[in-house]
């Protein structure tokens, strides 16, 4: 996507991606985490802030530093970055709360056409995966790279 995003940093294995969100609230880190399931090839994505105090990462917090579009865009760079490396996986997510994962639907709906262009996505919705559909509210995602 061709939107504004934050530089980021990764570690070796680009299982974690760092950025500062810079808003009204301050310069804020953020952390995308890629963790393995129990299913084999399945990563979850989490988002969190990282308590520059304590060095934990809390995945419920709600800064609200009105940067919401370019964490989503440099959360979608990490995405591509993470599967490219793993193009045989791939990864779930959905938010800490309803709330949450209704933003992500609307962001993946938003740029569904563009997204659908390198990605296979699916909604999950009690316990089903389906193909994703404008409209449908999911209870969480699953997006891989489109084989080629």
């Amino acid at each position: 996507m061709e939107l504004p995003k934050y530089q980021i940093s990764t570690n070796e294995d680009q299982t974690v991606f760092k950025f500062i969100s810079d808003g009204p609230n301050g310069k804020i880190a953020k952390i995308v985490l890629y963790q393995p399931m129990n299913e084999p090839f399945l990563y979850n994505l989490a988002l969190g802030d990282l308590d520059p105090k304590t060095g934990e990462i809390d995945f419920d917090i709600k800064t609200n530093n009105g940067d919401r579009n370019m964490i989503l865009s440099t959360i979608s760079e990490t995405v591509y970055a993470f599967l490219y490396q793993r193009p045989n996986c791939a990864i779930h997510f959905k938010g800490s709360d309803s709330v949450r994962t209704r933003l992500y639907q609307m962001a993946i709906s938003n740029y569904f056409e563009e997204l659908s262009e390198d990605f296979e996505i699916q909604g999950k919705l009690r316990y089903e995966l389906l193909r994703f559909t404008k409209g449908v509210n999911y209870e969480a995602f699953i997006i891989q790279l489109k084989n080629k």
